[in-house]
């Protein structure tokens, strides 16, 4: 309960400030602050009725969610939906889905979205796992390296049942595959817990967690170029009869493509563990 007071307190704070900005803000504080704000007054308000509690989903995935909120309130707006629907103007639900499509609510928005990072990196009072430069990455996934983040997040909400974690500022998930991959703000790794020696599989599976690591710096660097320039590569070297059965037949290491020893390299070199090499 003491979690979910500080979100009551936070979103009765924006939800008046909202309401002041509506009756008597003007030009800029009307048309753009009061968007910014949105985004973290319905997070807040998400946060003190169902999800209270700090988890992976909570802290590390419901802004977004919110933040995509407003997208869809924007193309609801692009495609006139007041009109289609034959809403009223000037009505509460006419307030709230919004008169007209904005560039720049867009990016109101993901100021919203990052003053939302910024809060929980401040209330968390030092966390391991959030620390005051947390929401930067986590921005620059979610906008620059939007394309793989959210199909990163679509994987994610496919099994939303596996364990999940906090790894070094992304969102980890050990998924029931003998397989790693990496999108952006989520990376996919085997689940430790299986039959066989113990200590080898944990040793395989932290090998694998580095080298998917390195592929998350690859993402930052490359944004909307991720896909193509790592991705699809690595996708048709690691996946496909043809290279997995060239590799057997010359005994050529996973790692020999560029992308793949990349990660590798960059894996090794921000967590100073071993990646997997073979």
């Amino acid at each position: 309960m003491k979690i979910r007071i500080r979100f009551i307190i936070a979103f009765i704070i924006l939800l008046l400030a909202e309401i002041a900005i509506g009756k008597w803000g003007r030009g800029f504080v009307r048309g753009f602050v009061g968007d910014v704000l949105v985004i973290p007054t319905i997070y807040m308000l998400l946060r003190a009725t169902f999800f209270g509690k700090d988890s992976i989903f909570s802290v590390y995935v419901l802004p977004f969610l919110c933040y995509y909120l407003g997208w869809w309130a924007e193309i609801l707006q692009a495609i006139g939906i007041l009109d289609i629907l034959g809403i009223k103007r000037g009505s509460i639900l006419a307030i709230m889905l919004g008169g007209h499509f904005d560039w720049l609510d867009i990016l109101a928005y993901l100021l919203g979205l990052y003053a939302i990072g910024i809060f929980l990196a401040f209330e968390s009072k030092g966390k391991e796992d959030r620390r005051w430069w947390y929401p930067i990455g986590v921005f620059l996934h979610w906008t620059w390296g939007n394309m793989q983040t959210v199909a990163g997040l679509v994987l994610y909400l496919i099994y939303i049942k596996s364990p999940h974690s906090y790894y070094r500022g992304v969102v980890k998930t050990a998924w029931p595959k003998n397989m790693g991959i990496s999108l952006g703000f989520f990376i996919f790794t085997p689940c430790e817990e299986t039959a066989g020696n113990k200590e080898e599989r944990m040793k395989y599976c932290n090998e694998v967690t580095v080298h998917e690591y390195g592929h998350t710096f690859q993402a930052l660097l490359l944004g909307p170029l991720y896909i193509f320039v790592i991705g699809i590569p690595s996708l048709l070297w690691g996946r496909t009869p043809f290279f997995i059965s060239l590799r057997k037949k010359k005994n050529i290491l996973y790692t020999w493509l560029y992308c793949e020893k990349w990660a590798s390299d960059w894996g090794e070199a921000v967590t100073k563990e071993k990646a997997i090499r073979d």
